[in-house]
């Protein structure tokens, strides 16, 4: 979201410092799924080609860093430390540092994150369509997702209990139900061949959809900004990624559980246009490219 957040922003003349260490979420991934016109192709194919559209705007600097810290100011109203020594102060700022995503402790899920083993079936369901495929725990609603891309489905409890009716509905699908749980995952390379339990039993999937919930990457960067998060420990925006603070914007998987590119790129782009809108309501007209935006002080 904040690529695209910068390219909107830069297109509308604004300046723009575009703070990014490079490291994001979906970099494991083989492939971004379900964006139109980039269907497949590899991250870091993608977030290359991003960075070469932003270069061709004058008013955006990207800068290959982290901010460490976020501190009140007085006119502009924030300064950020970053972690090569360098501020930046601005009156606006658009969080999109995306989340973690917490992982099942299995001896050998790492190397198969984003390949065999994935959280998100619209991103990787495709790829693995009409295979024999897994499910690590419930709710139930996830196994009956995944169905609609394979008819040999298992799902494997993991310690979660399923009533009498989820069961029967289950079984009604065609989801094979086994109780026990995961003690490592196996296949050569980036594959996945089959699933080991810890009583010895193996079930052969090429595939394995487990949970990975959203956790903040880094916390102390938002603490005592008194911003206001939902039940779900996400930051609360309004439509266009205003948060609870006047100045302060929030796009992405930072303000939304429902995780995909397609969705991050609206959200950066909604909130562009409500940054341009505040610059407009807060500055009045100025000469192109001399806008109230951040500066390095």
């Amino acid at each position: 979201p904040g690529s695209s957040a910068a390219l909107v922003l830069g297109r509308a003349r604004a300046r723009v410092v575009l703070v990014d260490a490079g490291h994001p979420s979906n970099a494991p991934s083989t492939g971004i799924g379900g964006l139109l016109g980039h269907d497949g192709t590899a991250p870091a194919d993608f977030y290359a080609a991003t960075a070469d559209e932003l270069a061709g705007y004058p008013s955006i600097e990207r800068r290959s860093a982290t901010v460490e810290a976020i501190q009140p100011h007085a006119d502009p109203k924030w300064r950020l430390e970053l972690d090569d020594g360098e501020t930046i102060h601005t009156d606006r700022i658009l969080l999109a540092t995306g989340m973690r995503y917490a992982r099942p402790e299995i001896d050998g899920l790492e190397p198969r994150w984003g390949a065999s083993v994935f959280h998100c079936p619209f991103c990787h369901g495709w790829e693995h369509r009409d295979q024999p495929l897994a499910v690590l725990g419930g709710p139930p609603e996830r196994a009956l997702l995944l169905r609609r891309w394979t008819d040999d489905l298992t799902l494997i409890s993991n310690g979660a209990t399923f009533t009498d009716e989820e069961r029967e509905q289950l079984s009604g699908a065609g989801i094979r139900i086994v109780d026990g749980r995961i003690a490592a995952v196996a296949g050569p390379g980036r594959g996945l061949k089959s699933i080991v339990l810890t009583d010895g039993t193996t079930v052969d999937v090429t595939g394995l959809l487990v949970p990975a919930p959203h956790e903040i990457r880094r916390p102390s960067l938002l603490e005592g900004l008194g911003l206001d998060f939902t039940p779900t420990g996400h930051i609360a925006t309004d439509g266009f990624g205003a948060t609870s603070i006047d100045g302060i914007w929030a796009a992405g998987d930072l303000a939304s559980p429902m995780s995909n590119v397609a969705r991050a790129i609206a959200a950066g782009s909604d909130s562009a246009v409500a940054i341009t809108r505040h610059l407009v309501a807060n500055t009045g007209y100025r000469p192109s490219g001399k806008e109230a935006a951040p500066s390095n002080r």
